[in-house]
């Protein structure tokens, strides 16, 4: 239904194989050096992840990131859980499992408008650009 509804809205002709193959290739692997540091990290703390996806995402991305998703105690999903980041409902609903107040958790996150609406959460937002945005952050907290 997804597919269908994109097929329209772009006004292409692909078959269910080709836009799947091209939702796809938006992963063109993790950020160098990343997995070093979420292995650091995780040692100290516990690791979540809230992202905005949908099932073909999680299909694929589940299998050739497993070793770095294997890091996070949890993965909320907006397919999922029906919560899209920007939005406080989606911080919220995280906040809310983890179970611990907004303002000791830090959040990551590659895209302004996500950071904005964590930091009018309450969350401590880290705009990541680059591994080195994260290795600040992991220092600036000790690990």
């Amino acid at each position: 239904a997804y597919f269908a509804g994109l097929r329209k809205m772009l006004g292409v002709d692909l078959t269910h194989e080709q836009l799947l193959e091209g939702w796809n290739s938006i992963f063109i692997g993790e950020m160098p050096g990343i997995a070093p540091l979420l292995a650091r990290a995780a040692k100290h703390l516990p690791l979540y992840a809230l992202s905005n996806t949908n099932p073909p995402h999680i299909a694929h991305f589940s299998k050739i990131h497993a070793d770095v998703l294997g890091h996070f105690r949890e993965l909320y999903l907006s397919s999922t859980i029906g919560l899209l980041k920007p939005d406080r409902a989606a911080y919220d609903h995280v906040v809310k499992a983890i179970g611990s107040p907004a303002q000791r958790i830090v959040f990551f996150d590659d895209l302004a408008d996500n950071i904005a609406g964590a930091r009018a959460y309450g969350l401590t937002a880290v705009h990541v650009k680059s591994t080195e945005d994260v290795a600040q952050a992991l220092a600036a907290l000790g690990i």
